[in-house]
């Protein structure tokens, strides 16, 4: 049984089909660095880009893999005149290759949102263009904890199969129950892994230091937000008149009674207020939260926002995420998000994503961010030999890439149940 290879990135399609035992006959990859390191962990060489692809040229298959890319791309925005970006086009290659081919399956791999962007149209045009070239559709959202990994990372996984063909594909998604793991049991500390930076190890200690002096019995899932610890100003203030806006305190409690123009309140006003000129809904309980926890600690919390560390506004607003009894950070993971320092819980990885480094998980207990090599186990790649040059490039290329074990699972169903007679 044969498949190929479309986008293939570090090859989690691969190694998950490799190991339900499928041959790859074919793989494709636009990034230079990418395609060879395929050729090192798998001994094939991928063609370049898809859509320069002479689909004469590739082997016969029973199986496409494509984990597409999905940009901006609506009948929506067609029907308003905008256009599609060259880009958003990829899935339409996946399409002509498989009507020329015609696999017995595809399997596709994108985030959820592609159901349901804009207005499901997106979906629509997948659904309505596979059907033309006679296949239909089934999905399921599925995150690798539900296959005993622990990775919150929720993907949508489609397989397209032949119209009029016998198959009763509900069971494509079923998989045997898979023995749970532990964040513990994939960390691996013989290796080597980033330091967490001394200001960040800083500036952890110092909001361990708020939570040990507060002694907050429980600790809701909202966030600390440090600025409005003293703040008064009313959460929307779009409609007020500059004097109007004098009567009130902005971020730590800084009077506004001397601000001369807009411009001079903005700038004492915390930074997520400055753009609208109101606070975004999502924050709204947090900053309710904060300002009460300040109207019962004022005098502690004017001193301890002093040595705040304010390098980036980040910094000063802790997410909860993990446990409300457990008022301790170094029984937890960390992120550095641009929203803020998120605190979670410590038994399941973060999606591995791929578009900052900063949100690669930190064990705060450990002062270290996870491994690259901890990174591929959460991704079930952990088996290959070669690896992208840079920490950066790794972290990049594992938050593109499919999860291998999510694949396997999907691909021996398959082959048990549909593709082996």
């Amino acid at each position: 049984m044969k498949f190929i290879d479309l986008f293939a990135g570090l090859g989690g399609f691969h190694v998950g089909f490799d190991k339900a035992g499928f041959e790859c006959v074919f793989a494709c990859e636009i990034d230079d660095h990418l395609r060879d390191l395929y050729k090192q962990n798998h001994n094939i060489t991928p063609h370049d880009d898809i859509r320069t692809l002479d689909i004469e040229t590739i082997p016969e298959h029973d199986v496409i893999c494509a984990g597409f890319p999905c940009q901006p791309f609506s009948l929506a925005g067609k029907k308003k005149g905008a256009k599609c970006p060259e880009s958003g086009r990829l899935i339409d290659d996946v399409i002509r290759i498989a009507n020329h081919h015609k696999p017995k399956f595809i399997i596709l791999e994108n985030v959820p949102n592609i159901l349901t962007i804009a207005e499901g149209s997106f979906w629509e045009y997948l659904t309505e263009k596979f059907s033309e070239i006679g296949y239909n559709l089934e999905y399921k959202v599925i995150s690798p904890v539900e296959v005993g990994i622990p990775q919150n990372r929720k993907r949508v996984f489609i397989v397209a199969y032949q119209k009029g063909s016998d198959v009763d594909l509900s069971t494509v998604f079923n998989f045997m129950p898979q023995e749970e793991v532990s964040l513990e049991n994939i960390l691996n500390r013989e290796l080597p892994s980033k330091a967490l930076e001394d200001k960040k190890v800083d500036l952890l200690k110092y909001w361990q230091k708020l939570l040990d002096d507060l002694k907050l019995p429980e600790i809701p899932a909202l966030s600390l937000v440090a600025p409005e610890f003293g703040a008064t100003y009313p959460i929307d203030f779009t409609g007020l008149a500059l004097s109007e806006m004098k009567s009130y305190k902005g971020a730590y409690g800084v009077s506004l009674t001397n601000c001369d123009t807009w411009q001079d309140v903005l700038e004492r006003m915390p930074s997520y207020t400055r753009k609208n000129k109101r606070v975004a809904n999502w924050l709204h309980g947090s900053i309710q939260y904060s300002r009460s926890i300040y109207a019962q600690n004022s005098a502690y919390l004017d001193q301890w926002s002093k040595g705040l560390g304010k390098d980036f506004n980040s910094w000063q607003i802790l997410e909860w995420r993990g446990q409300r009894n457990v008022a301790d950070i170094y029984q937890h993971l960390v992120q550095f998000r641009a929203s803020g320092i998120r605190i979670l819980k410590r038994e399941i990885a973060p999606s591995l994503i791929s578009m900052t480094p900063t949100q690669i998980p930190v064990i705060p207990n450990e002062n270290r961010y996870i491994s690259e090599f901890e990174a591929a186990r959460l991704q079930f790649l952990d088996g290959l030999k070669a690896f992208p040059e840079t920490t950066t490039k790794t972290f990049k290329a594992m938050g593109n890439a499919v999860n291998a074990k999510i694949v396997e699972l999907i691909a021996s169903n398959l082959r048990e149940k549909f593709l082996v007679s």
